[in-house]
């Protein structure tokens, strides 16, 4: 599959899902307005890039930039605001590891290198962080330095290109894999916990 189809694909998907009344569990609190102009700017802005002396930048990267500030802004607390910022240098500094050690070593590569980096990235935040919209932050500031250090060291054709279609796809395999992980384990731990309250009640019923 060619670099930019995965984001389009799971882009889609998630319409349909938000669209059959999913949107409260996948992100709760954004008004249908709001996820018509995050949708439509990501269609539009992944066609476009701008180009700055040896830098070319598409614009998607710098949409993922906005969206982080706008959640690292709406964040409350100072050390709430630090602790978020700290996950996504962790998340970054993973990202440029790991895209390192499978570049050195392709027999620990799984699907592709990308692909596996994405779903491993999505793993780490759904431990460090399981609100929709800090893990979304999380996870935009750690692609967003990831990027750029591999940018940094692996020009092309003289250029250092960040938000490329291979950023987007990582972009929404991460997130999306995150979210879904998150609402499976929500899912299982409440019906775990009812399970085990029923029993309770039962067990209390019987003594009595």
């Amino acid at each position: 599959m060619n670099s930019g189809y995965l984001s389009l694909i799971l882009l889609s998907i998630t319409l349909i899902l938000f669209a059959s009344g999913w949107k409260e569990l996948y992100i709760r609190s954004i008004s249908h307005k709001g996820m018509l102009l995050f949708f439509v700017s990501w269609i539009v802005f992944s066609r476009f890039t701008l180009t700055i002396q040896h830098v070319q930048v598409g614009l998607v990267y710098v949409w993922v930039l906005l969206i982080s500030l706008a959640i690292l802004y709406k964040t409350k607390g100072f050390i709430h605001k630090l602790h978020l910022l700290s996950i996504g240098l962790l998340l970054g500094s993973l990202h440029f590891l790991l895209q390192q050690l499978l570049e050195m070593d392709p027999i620990l590569i799984v699907r592709n290198s990308e692909w596996d980096t994405a779903l491993l990235l999505a793993v780490v935040a759904l431990v460090l962080q399981r609100s929709a919209w800090e893990q979304i932050a999380a996870l935009s500031i750690g692609y967003l330095l990831g990027d750029m250090y591999q940018a940094g060291i692996h020009p092309v054709d003289g250029y250092y290109r960040v938000g490329k279609a291979t950023f987007q796809d990582q972009w929404w395999l991460s997130v999306f894999a995150a979210r879904t992980m998150t609402i499976i384990l929500q899912s299982a731990y409440n019906g775990c916990r009812s399970i085990i309250r029923s029993w309770m009640d039962r067990r209390g019923g019987w003594k009595k």
